[in-house]
């Protein structure tokens, strides 16, 4: 296994309530990624708040992320709880800030996978995402 980092910093035209918002809500998300993203258990306090879960991808394919941290206008920590093979210790921490009348994104993802396929999984991801995040408006 080899470790990876993808590192995604981004400063936006939306505002700062506008762009957590939007990321920390699941269905939102997937609508910004171009991708099947479905919330399938409830937060704690709120529906996309800690110990929320999305899947991403259909069914048996699909990963599933459980939010594990967040603060409103700050950050929101997630990690693969099932799914996502070959990888391994996925972390997720996505950082905001108001920047001028805008918002400024850090995205870090944090994984382990076998090396060549990991280069590829981490290009991709870093495209989408970044190509995702360029949407939000």
């Amino acid at each position: 296994m080899s470790h990876y980092q993808i590192r995604i910093d981004e400063t936006l035209p939306a505002s700062l309530g506008q762009a957590f918002s939007t990321l920390a809500d699941h269905q939102a998300l997937g609508r910004l990624l171009a991708a099947p993203v479905k919330r399938i258990v409830d937060g704690q306090g709120d529906v996309n708040g800690v110990g929320s879960v999305r899947q991403i991808g259909p069914g048996l394919v699909g990963i599933q992320e459980t939010v594990t941290a967040i603060e409103t206008n700050k950050s929101i920590h997630y990690r693969i709880t099932k799914g996502g093979f070959p990888m391994r210790n996925h972390q997720g921490v996505m950082d905001f800030e108001t920047a001028g009348t805008g918002c400024r994104v850090q995205w870090l993802i944090d994984f382990d996978m076998p090396p060549l396929l990991g280069d590829v999984v981490s290009a991709t991801l870093k495209r989408v995402l970044t190509q995702g995040l360029r949407r939000l408006r």
